[in-house]
């Protein structure tokens, strides 16, 4: 990859993009609570959800099958776009959806830990947890050191790759729990 595209990320070009996108989030999440509206706190979880899940999918099926395509200079300028999203909004989205998602269970009376549909739901956060916070949160942290420090393209492009990958695996999980949550808020169970 040529010094000019390197030169451009900095961190201070990827902190201002990357402070507002975990910020907005957090301060929506924030205000709605202060707001006590079960209706604002509903659309808030489910519109993070949804995009939450949107954008796994967009990157574990389109963006992964598009960097295929690509020569590994060309990935890593792609990386290089997308680490501030991964790095900072991706995290603070995924905290709203499930902090909004354990108020209304709370409100609705169903987050106890007898309620079987609850187990699995927490079972598959968890998971997802783990997946998010034990492998692509630290993957994402050494793409930015890498680039940061200019240095290896093929493990930037190598970690990407996979963070692509994990987010199809992670799309899989969120159709699982919003399949159960529809189920625990419909009362119908398939």
């Amino acid at each position: 990859m040529n010094d000019s595209s390197l030169n451009n990320f900095t961190i201070r070009g990827s902190l201002k993009v990357g402070i507002p996108m975990l910020l907005v989030p957090v301060l929506l999440l924030a205000a709605v609570l202060a707001s006590h509206s079960f209706l604002l706190l509903d659309y808030l979880h489910v519109g993070s959800g949804l995009t939450w899940t949107g954008m796994d999918l967009i990157l574990g099926l389109f963006f992964s099958n598009v960097m295929r395509g690509l020569s590994n200079e060309q990935r890593a300028r792609v990386a290089m776009r997308l680490t501030p999203v991964m790095l900072f909004f991706m995290p603070s989205l995924t905290s709203v959806t499930v902090t909004a998602g354990v108020y209304l269970a709370m409100a609705d009376g169903y987050f106890h830990p007898i309620n079987r549909v609850i187990i699995v739901v927490l079972i598959l956060v968890g998971t997802l947890f783990i997946i998010g916070i034990g492998v692509f949160l630290p993957n994402e942290a050494m793409i930015y050191r890498e680039l940061l420090r200019r240095g290896d393209m093929k493990k930037v492009v190598r970690l990407t790759m996979m963070n692509l990958r994990l987010s199809l695996l992670m799309v899989v999980l969120q159709m699982a729990v919003i399949l159960m949550m529809a189920q625990l808020a419909t009362g119908v169970f398939l």
